[in-house]
């Protein structure tokens, strides 16, 4: 390229005779050529030139304990699935999308299969990068990993692992009380049922007011371990107003470690109206 430069102006310098217009017509020449010079720095350091840096690998959100609220990282969800969150990439990285990629383990061969692509989230379209697994089996162990892609297609390396396993949730026909005008007892008692309790090892009961403001939240061991019917009293330094709404949940929570659940379900919302009599 500069051979071809130094060619051109030496082609136009042999046109002028005097010293004067010599020093004259290189002085413009050497302007134009600062100047596409310029132009060339400016594109190169544009969107022309993809950068080859991979972005950095996603990290999960720390999964919350049981008393915390709201819950954040891997867990049951009362949808039925399994919920999946984790942090967003620096913004300087310019990260396009997310890959899930998710590996069943089979427990009667102690063998963890291969991961597979699961789902795409478009960074565009999140405000928090989360992702409900509906497909999962009750029963069944499953390991998610993610990949960030950036703006260049440019693919981070694999995150870490986490692992969870979905029961079959309490079933909300079986929840009492539940209804909108149906009232709390005077005893402050919550009752369900749940026949599938092979591996459950606690309960944990939330109430929210209408507006989903936390009012309590506590863990509960099973009264029996053999199924059937189930009763967990309000305490009585639970403040309610009265003629007000609210709504709970019971979860169910297996293969605890270190205080966090790796296997559990939550049941639908039940709702009550506290009454004072």
């Amino acid at each position: 390229m500069f051979t071809a430069i130094n060619n051109w102006i030496s082609s136009q310098l042999s046109n002028f005779q005097t010293p004067k217009l010599v020093t004259r017509h290189l002085s413009l020449v050497t302007s134009l050529l600062i100047f596409n010079l310029s132009l060339l720095t400016i594109q190169s350091c544009g969107l022309d030139i993809e950068d080859p840096t991979p972005p950095s690998p996603p990290v999960w959100v720390q999964k919350s304990l049981p008393g915390e609220w709201p819950e954040h990282g891997i867990d049951a969800h009362e949808s039925g699935g399994i919920f999946l969150e984790w942090e967003l990439n620096p913004d300087i990285e310019n990260i396009a999308k997310y890959m899930i990629f998710r590996a069943q383990y089979y427990d009667l061969l102690d063998s963890l299969g291969d991961f597979r692509y699961l789902t795409s989230i478009p960074s565009s379209s999140i405000l928090k990068p989360e992702h409900i697994d509906a497909t999962v089996l009750p029963g069944s162990i499953f390991y998610y990993r993610l990949r960030a892609i950036d703006a260049s297609d440019n693919q981070s390396s694999y995150s870490d692992s986490v692992a969870y396993s979905n029961f079959l949730p309490v079933r909300e026909e079986t929840m009492q009380p539940n209804g909108p005008n149906e009232l709390l007892g005077e005893d402050r008692r919550l009752s369900w049922a749940y026949d599938y309790h092979m591996h459950l090892e606690r309960y944990c009961i939330t109430i929210l007011d209408i507006e989903n403001n936390l009012i309590f939240r506590d863990i509960s061991n099973p009264s029996s371990y053999v199924g059937g019917a189930q009763t967990w009293s309000i305490p009585d330094q639970v403040v309610f107003n009265s003629d007000e709404q609210y709504k709970w949940r019971v979860d169910l929570e297996a293969n605890i470690t270190n205080g966090y659940e790796a296997a559990g379900a939550e049941s639908p919302w039940a709702t009550f109206k506290y009454g004072e009599g």
